[in-house]
């Protein structure tokens, strides 16, 4: 009995078929089916094309589906077998759904290498920022970890979880998001920490602030430069008088002197810490109640 391969198909968007014909015997010129194990399945063709979409649109493991699906549809035939694919690539957890058309991808060894910062680069519209204790993380400047990551961005974007992490939204004007640095775009450490002074909606302590300025100003001797900069751009009296005071405090007054100008004409006490007590000593230099203490060891403990 001798066996002819004629033909190797995908049958029905089922999975890979081997077709042999039967040449001699009594079986002679018949044809059988035979599902062969080692060719991929349309789920494993399909991986595949999302994998080689995201890293021609340089987001290398990220994968969205309205942008990536041209190419496997021409393996599987069809929109729809695509779509049934990529439901069981998910029901088998080959592949993580972050949101609606945003999929996690793992790497050739089956493990997951895509971060939550990752994610916002891909969602988040242009420009944008990450600020906050992440990009404090990011700098290392703090030694906690930020399970809330806080981005701003020109237009509303819905938050959203990964990996017990949660990206947040903030809607900005646009010619205020700026001081970004590197890939994805993480605040500079003095934007950051006139942010963090400025508003408490960024999760960051003051104690966490003081500790940031501390280590920045020490470790990088044109830091302070950079800050007065961000403070200039910033366009905000009451976050000048608080880190013109810090700067005083923890570098001397000639550090400290060019953000004097910055304090703006209204004799209104500013509070140190903002949401803290309202009583404390009065700092006429900088107009500034300082409601906690600024050394960094003791920071936060009134």
């Amino acid at each position: 009995m001798t066996f002819v391969r004629e033909d190797t198909l995908v049958s029905g968007g089922v999975g890979p078929v081997l077709v042999i014909r039967i040449s001699t015997g009594k079986l002679a010129n018949r044809h059988f089916h035979c599902y062969s194990m080692y060719m991929p399945l349309i789920e494993d063709r399909v991986l595949i094309e999302l994998h080689r979409a995201a890293a021609l649109a340089g987001r290398p493991g990220i994968a969205v589906p309205s942008q990536d699906l041209d190419i496997a549809d021409q393996h599987t035939g069809s929109r729809s077998r695509t779509k049934d694919a990529i439901w069981r690539l998910e029901q088998a957890g080959r592949i993580t759904s972050v949101r609606k058309d945003l999929f996690v991808l793992p790497d050739a060894t089956g493990r997951i290498s895509v971060g939550l910062a990752n994610l916002i680069d891909v969602v988040a519209p242009q420009p944008y920022l990450i600020t906050g204790g992440r990009a404090l993380e990011h700098h290392n400047l703090t030694d906690q970890h930020f399970f809330s990551v806080a981005v701003l961005t020109p237009s509303r974007v819905t938050s959203f979880m990964y990996r017990g992490e949660r990206a947040i939204f903030l809607p900005t004007d646009k010619k205020n998001i700026w001081g970004g640095k590197g890939h994805p775009h993480y605040a500079t450490p003095e934007r950051v920490i006139m942010d963090a002074l400025g508003s408490t909606r960024y999760g960051v302590s003051f104690s966490q602030v003081l500790t940031a300025l501390s280590l920045e100003g020490q470790r990088d001797p044109e830091f302070l430069g950079r800050l007065l900069a961000s403070a200039r751009r910033f366009q905000s009296n009451a976050a000048a008088r608080r880190v013109g005071l810090l700067v005083d405090r923890l570098f001397g007054s000639d550090a400290a002197a060019p953000f004097r100008e910055l304090i703006g004409k209204s004799r209104t006490p500013t509070l140190l810490r903002r949401a803290g007590r309202t009583d404390g000593p009065f700092d006429s230099t900088w107009r500034v109640i300082v409601n906690a203490s600024t050394t960094p060891e003791t920071a936060g403990s009134k």
